[in-house]
């Protein structure tokens, strides 16, 4: 029997709508959905390849546990009744910080996943809450919550309305963008210059992005809050500001020109390598446009929250917050914000780590401080690690000290759908369901739509072999611990009424409520014509909700006053750190190293596909023609790169496309010994560029890791062609 069913793509912020071929319960083919409200048609190739990940025959099917012969394959029930009992036993022992978890990237694109992992978390008691958001985006969240009152307030750019588009550190043409859906980048930021609009790339490598922009200017990594900072020293200076907006909707405007003043353009050209008549000229373009909206991820490094909120900043001094073409705020079926705030989760630095004092956001330590956390002996000291959703040792940096460090743990367990290099080390891999095996709602990006839309998806196909959702692992896991269900004992007893009747407490009543209470929900009135997932699912292409507005300010703050709030001591201390920071460079590592990503990888998570392994996965080592001259090296040539502390070895690209200074590695690739997947093991191996990151150099708001910028060495060893090219 075939038949095509309707679903959308749970890889990236994008969501784009997919319609699969099944055929006897497989998944044979996944083609873009024209009929789909918002993406109509488009979807990039890791999409289209998702279902050669659900019917891979190297991933994990079944429960695994780790024995002196080898691995063993054990049943469920076996498997949650010895990690209950050595978890229980450990926080019976040490306490519930002995237990650690990492929760991964994917979780975000499953509404079920962090909703139960992150009470599992809660009702164990530990503090030890670790992810990928200190890898990603955490300073987002935290200059958010300064300046709107709210971490998940995050404002998004009207692309389609704009006439200056100023993309800082980001590459939307392969990453389709971060923390913002924008279906087809590429099409979308032409469209700004065909309309006679412009648009400003800055980023140490002339990205795809930069290659089709008006112009594009090369930065030394991680001076971005420089160049930023300045561009607002610049407004200011020249009276550029919107007086009128600044009046009305924010406080402290004297404030922000008094810590802004020292940033001259002389004293950032110094920091950037972009001249001082260069950085002004931005800004009076920037300012003057009828309007204009600055966005990127410049948030990788030792200055991540600054340079997040130095973005903001510029388009608030201009006017162009809230307004058409400019950053606004996406409407959708619920406010994730207000629900944040509302069930006390919108938390920061209410409890820290251990080791070193780092502050939590949102829950989540930075992944930096877990190897000390788990080798530092005392209270605390983590002696268990549960991994859901993620493959630290290859994402974080320095990943190779976790492997160590994971190797003399006393219980630590992977939930994933593949043996990863992070499952490899594990005494039990517990097998998840893919995206195609479950119904899912984009609760965590319902905010971030430049066209307003919603959709849910039924499962497109059973759970394959042993297969569970994560949700599910959770509940037995916390059933087996005695732990209260959802950490919340009105829930844990309702889930007991249940079971009396026969029942089974859904996680789709969760997200049915809030879409049900949110801002268009029928408020379960029998005859509102609101929303519900029941109406939902009667819309298999998604359903729009009307355009992008503007004027809704005030009612998107929550700053108790309703006005956006410049003055804050944490970003204060950090512009007085940066204007105090020296050269990142010395004569041993004279480099900077950059990350950058492909159109068909993410992450770490999509080399065993081999119809996205074709070709000339490129992983080399891009360095500038001048900086290849002076140390001999020449293209296809195998070098080290080396750093305080770990090395790798690469090919070389020689290519202007980099400035002089700074070399490229893109991430997501090892160079492991780990070969339980077959395809990884033939062409899927490469050098880390995490590898050579210290996970100590730690961003002191968010906790974020200095992927970008981080200081290297490149020395010649041998000519030819790297196994790992």
């Amino acid at each position: 029997m075939i038949e095509e069913k309707t679903t959308y793509c749970r890889i990236c912020e994008v969501t784009c709508g997919l319609v699969a071929t099944v055929e006897d319960g497989r998944v044979t083919k996944l083609r873009p959905d024209p009929e789909h409200v918002v993406s109509q048609g488009y979807s990039c190739p890791k999409g289209l390849a998702a279902h050669e990940v659900t019917h891979d025959p190297d991933r994990v099917l079944h429960p695994m546990k780790r024995t002196a012969t080898g691995w063993q394959r054990i049943s469920w029930e076996q498997a949650i009744a010895e990690i209950a009992g050595k978890l229980n036993a450990i926080r019976a022992a040490h306490g519930p910080d002995a237990i650690g978890i990492y929760t991964g990237n994917p979780s975000g694109y499953a509404y079920a996943h962090r909703i139960y992992s992150a009470n599992w978390t809660k009702a164990l008691g530990t503090r030890n809450s670790f992810g990928a958001g200190s890898q990603d985006n955490l300073a987002d969240f935290v200059a958010a919550r300064f300046l709107y009152g709210a971490s998940f307030r995050l404002p998004i750019p009207d692309v389609d309305r704009t006439s200056h588009l100023l993309v800082v550190g980001t590459n939307p043409l392969v990453s389709q963008g971060t923390l913002v859906h924008m279906v087809d980048a590429k099409a979308r930021l032409k469209a700004v210059r065909d309309r006679g609009g412009t648009v400003v790339v800055i980023d140490p490598r002339r990205t795809e992005t930069a290659k089709i922009a008006t112009e594009h200017h090369f930065i030394r990594p991680g001076s971005d809050a420089f160049l930023l900072l300045a561009m607002v020293q610049t407004i200011f200076a020249e009276r550029l500001q919107d007086r009128a907006f600044l009046e009305t909707h924010t406080t402290d405007a004297t404030w922000l020109e008094s810590v802004v003043a020292p940033f001259t353009p002389e004293r950032a050209a110094d920091a950037t390598g972009i001249d001082a008549d260069t950085i002004r000229r931005l800004a009076r373009e920037f300012a003057a446009a009828p309007s204009a909206c600055a966005f990127g991820r410049a948030v990788c490094g030792p200055f991540g929250t600054l340079q997040a909120w130095a973005l903001d900043v510029l388009n608030i001094v201009t006017g162009n917050l809230d307004r058409p073409g400019g950053a606004a705020f996406s409407e959708g079926l619920i406010d994730l914000a207000k629900i944040v705030q509302l069930l006390g989760l919108d938390v920061y630095g209410e409890h820290r780590s251990r080791i070193g004092g780092r502050r939590g956001v949102l829950g989540e330590l930075p992944a930096g401080v877990l190897v000390d956390e788990m080798t530092t002996p005392g209270p605390g000291q983590i002696r268990a690690l549960v991994v859901t959703a993620g493959n630290p040792v290859v994402s974080i940096a320095n990943g190779q000290a976790l492997a160590d460090a994971m190797r003399g743990l006393e219980c630590a367990v992977v939930i994933d759908i593949y043996m990863s290099e992070t499952a490899a080390l594990a005494d039990y891999v517990l097998p998840a369901a893919t995206w195609l095996e479950r119904e899912d709602f984009p609760v965590f990006h319902v905010n971030l739509n430049t066209e307003p839309y919603s959709q849910w998806s039924d499962a497109v196909i059973p759970k394959q072999g042993e297969a569970k959702e994560e949700w599910e692992i959770f509940t037995l896991l916390g059933d087996a611990m005695g732990l209260t269900y959802l950490a919340n004992p009105a829930a844990h007893w309702l889930r007991r009424a249940l079971h009396l009747a026969g029942k089974e407490f859904s996680p789709r009543w969760i997200i049915d409520a809030m879409i049900r209470t949110g801002p268009k929900g029928d408020r379960y009135l029998p005859w509102s014509s609101g929303w519900n997932v029941a109406r939902l699912r009667q819309h298999p292409h998604g359903v729009r909700l009307g355009e992008l507005r503007t004027g809704i300010l005030r009612d998107q703050l929550l700053t108790k006053d309703k006005h956006v709030h410049f003055a804050n001591d944490d970003i204060a201390g950090e512009a007085e750190r940066l204007l105090a920071v020296g050269a990142v460079t010395t004569s041993e590592f004279p480099f900077q190293l950059i990350g950058r990503r492909d159109l068909r990888s993410n992450n770490s998570w999509l080399r065993n596909v081999p119809k996205l392994m074709r070709g000339d996965r490129d992983r080399r080592l891009r360095i500038h023609p001048d900086d290849a001259e002076r140390l001999g090296i020449v293209d296809g040539e195998v070098v080290r790169i080396r750093s305080r502390v770990g090395a790798v070895d690469g090919e070389v690209r020689v290519s202007d496309d980099v400035m002089p200074g700074v070399v490229s590695l893109p991430h997501g690739w090892s160079d492991g010994v780990e070969s339980h997947r077959r395809v990884v093991a033939e062409l899927g191996r490469g050098p880390n560029c995490n590898d050579l990151v210290d996970q100590r150099a730690i961003e002191p708001l968010a906790g974020m890791a200095w992927l970008n910028g981080f200081p290297v060495a490149v020395e010649k060893i041998a000519v030819g062609r790297a196994a790992n090219a």
